[in-house]
């Protein structure tokens, strides 16, 4: 690890994998010792048969066996980890040193996952003053870049846990998410929406753009076609970069908490067996910010980590083809 903080006050962030952090990156950042993400357990249920639990597959079996279970009708459930598995992580990172962890999680208003970390907490060595537990109050990327903008602090400078939390709180509330999904069927299997709403959204071919608010899943637009759900989509996110942009401007002047400037960008995209869809998506904001071309001569660099798949906890109640964007 890079940079340890200081001798009496070493920090570690733990998170779940509703984060949706890039695979490769988490590999990357979890060989620092600091840094510790706990799977979301998934099962795949089938009437007549029993559950499966995708525990232990690599994580392109995991999406293959959800794309197929969204194919086949099949209900995919999720549940948050037990009380016991967070213990188990705050206890291993207190046996290397740490004494402080910052967990972050998915908003509790959608997941137990929250209460189920705050628990461990107490079950652990470390105790509940040793763990301070942030409800992100939100879903995907949006609190995963939180969770990188304080590892990146960490790396930087020394922090007290306090400052660690403030960090993720205000990266959290300053996100925008928007998602589309093209069909209602995995929410309604998954309980998150009512049959009779998955059936008019059927009927009149309504496809969803939505958000997080307070916590929440809300709509913000129910477009007829997947074409204008897509230009809808493009045309929010774009509104959110610039409505971030003008607000940095705003603050400019001021002095900003460390990790906290907002910088009007798309920070992060995720697909469901869609990727190609999503980097489409992506380059059309950019050129309508005025910051890349469509034309095949000239391709808009991707950054590295931007685009990934919605991890198995989220795309089990998005279904295929769901695509959503976070602005910071």
């Amino acid at each position: 690890m890079g940079h340890e903080n200081n001798v009496e006050n070493r920090i570690a962030v733990v998170t779940d994998s509703a984060a949706a952090i890039h695979p490769e990156l988490v590999e990357r950042l979890s060989a620092r010792g600091n840094f510790v993400v706990v799977p979301m357990p998934v099962t795949i249920r089938t009437p007549g048969a029993e559950d499966r639990s995708l525990q232990g597959l690599v994580a392109a079996e995991v999406d293959e066996a959800i794309m197929l279970a969204h194919v086949m009708g099949q209900t995919v459930s999720t549940s948050g980890p037990a009380p016991g598995v967070f213990a188990d992580v705050y206890d291993e990172l207190a046996s290397r040193g740490f004494t402080h962890v910052v967990s972050v999680h998915l908003s509790g208003e959608l997941s137990g996952t929250v209460e189920s970390a705050r628990t461990g907490a107490r079950l652990s060595r470390l105790g509940a003053e040793g763990v301070s537990v942030v409800d992100s109050r939100t879903v995907a990327g949006a609190y995963g870049y939180a969770v990188l903008s304080a590892l990146e602090l960490l790396e930087e400078q020394s922090l007290s846990p306090e400052q660690v939390v403030e960090c993720v709180r205000r990266v959290c509330e300053r996100a925008t998410l928007y998602f589309y999904i093209p069909t209602l069927d995995a929410l309604r299997r998954g309980g998150r929406v009512s049959p009779a709403l998955a059936m008019v959204g059927q009927m009149f071919q309504i496809k969803p753009i939505g958000t997080i608010s307070q916590g929440k899943l809300a709509y913000v637009e129910r477009p007829r076609t997947a074409a204008r759900a897509l230009d809808r989509f493009v045309e929010l996110t774009v509104q959110a970069c610039r409505e971030h942009r003008y607000a940095a401007a705003l603050d400019a002047s001021t002095d900003a908490a460390p990790g906290t400037e907002m910088l009007g960008e798309v920070v992060a995209v995720h697909h469901v067996g869609n990727a190609a869809q999503a980097v489409q998506l992506y380059e059309r904001v950019q050129h309508l910010l005025g910051e890349g071309s469509l034309s095949r001569s000239v391709a808009i660099n991707i950054p590295e980590f931007l685009v990934s798949s919605l991890p198995p906890v989220l795309s089990a109640h998005s279904g295929l083809g769901a695509v959503a964007m976070v602005v910071y």
